[in-house]
């Protein structure tokens, strides 16, 4: 057997090359698992942010027909008023024409409502008057 003082400049360079070697190959091995880890770490985080992606892109969608929706409904509103407020403006005429004594066939004929609500309008404010 070899003393360690008999090893010869050649032994030595073996032994410290043949270290370095293993000390290279586990620093590789430690390297790769690192690797593997970020991999997989990104790859979930990729993954989550697809999920979410998806999930926010479903749910833009969704509020993009509510919107549509309500903006229907808003232009339908608009478009209700007008004749509401027109229907009530003609009301009102007859109204202030039945009290100044108009007959049923006065309000149909100058206001153009229907004759049965000329007569209930006549009807009603006799009621009143009495």
């Amino acid at each position: 057997m070899l003393s360690l003082s008999s090893l010869s400049m050649v032994h030595w360079l073996l032994i410290s090359n043949g270290m370095l070697l293993i000390a290279t190959v586990a620093g590789f091995v430690l390297v790769k698992r690192k690797y593997q880890s970020d991999l997989q770490n990104w790859q979930a985080q990729t993954q989550k942010l697809r999920h979410d992606f998806d999930a926010m892109s479903k749910s833009t969608f969704g509020i993009g027909r509510c919107v549509k929706k309500l903006e229907q409904r808003l232009v339908e509103s608009e478009r209700k008023p007008a004749l509401a407020t027109s229907d009530e403006a003609l009301y009102q005429q007859a109204q202030r024409l039945v009290g100044m004594g108009a007959s049923a066939d006065d309000l149909v004929s100058s206001c153009g409502v229907a004759r049965a609500e000329a007569e209930l309008l006549v009807s009603m404010n006799r009621q009143v008057a009495h």
